[in-house]
Order: C-alpha cells, then structure tokens, then sequence
C-alpha cells in the first residue's frame, strides 16, 4: 500500500528500499558477532574477586562487511539523488531496480561471508575459575534482514518509471556537430 510522505507518493518498493537503507547503515554499528570470558580468582564477595571481559565485532570488522559498507553507500547516494533530486543524476547504463536488487543481493552476501570468515565457530566452555562464550549477535540477524529488504525493494520497483534525465555522454563536452 503506497504511502503519502512529504506530497509525493511512494511505493511500496520504494519504502522497502529506503528503510532498508537506513536501518542497514545503523546496523554496521551494531556488533555482528560476541564474545565473553570470565575469569574468577579467589572468592567472589559483592562482585569482587574476578575479571569480566565483553566485546564484539561490527560490519567493519572484516574484508566482506567493509565491501558490504560500500555498496550500501553508493546505493544510499543513488536512492537520495533519485528521490530528493532526481534530475541531477543522468540514465544510467542500467534500470535503477537492477542495482537496488543486484546491491541487496550484494550486502546479503558480504554479511554471510562475515559470518564464515569473520565470526568464526561460536560456543562456549566453562572450567576451573574460567568461562568463554561466543556467538552471533543480534546485527547479524539485522543485517541479513536489511540487504533481503533492499533487495526485494528493489524487485518490486521493477514496474517503475526511470526518472526522465538525459543520457550519459561520453563524446565530450562543446564538440561541434560534424559539418
């Protein structure tokens, strides 16, 4: 169901596309993975007597959630222009929902690979005076949430006007028509 937002109507593609967008550049904020240790020494009175460590990754926290990041950026640029200026941007060689659904599809797989070759193998162990626990966390889950929304926001603006801009052209700039 289309939504009236500031005298302009948006889709529901649209929608997809831009809350998507938004809540994915807050989640590279959000640690993707955990870990915890505890370490206990002697006895343990009001809290005392231990070390308690917590920590987590984020989306920058490898190779494919930085990749990730940079498509995010470049579709977040495209979707404003689009949407706040949409004569300043030329045609571009491709549709507009070809990206959006090619850079959604993009971002789920960055945040995949992170969680292979960045998070690792999560548990947990417990032993003399000692304790570790690792996992996913809950950006993860957002993660693969917000690139499956960009990505399906982009299909269903597949039926969509492109906006009417000129083309690109690479020809050269105050050329002289041939004679």
């Amino acid at each position: 169901m289309p939504a009236q937002i500031g005298g302009r109507t948006y889709s529901n593609g649209e929608l997809a596309i831009g809350g998507g967008l938004v809540l994915a550049l807050i989640n590279y904020f959000i640690p993707w993975w955990w870990t915890e240790s505890s370490s206990y020494s002697g006895p343990n009175i009001a809290g005392l007597g231990g070390t308690n460590f917590s920590s987590g990754i984020g989306g920058f926290g490898s190779i494919w959630g930085i990749l990730g990041f940079i498509v995010l950026l470049a579709l977040i640029v495209l979707f404003a222009l689009r949407t706040f200026a949409p004569n300043v941007l030329p045609a571009l060689p491709t549709a507009d929902w070809m990206i959006y659904t090619g850079g959604g599809v993009f971002i789920l797989l960055m945040v995949v690979l992170f969680l292979t070759y960045a998070g690792g193998a999560g548990g947990s162990y417990s032993g003399a005076g000692y304790s570790f626990s690792s996992g996913i966390s809950i950006g993860f889950f957002v993660g693969l949430i917000t690139a499956a929304a960009i990505a399906v926001g982009g299909w269903l603006t597949k039926g969509q006007v492109q906006p009417a801009t000129a083309p690109m052209n690479f020809s050269g700039f105050n050329q002289a028509p041939p004679p």
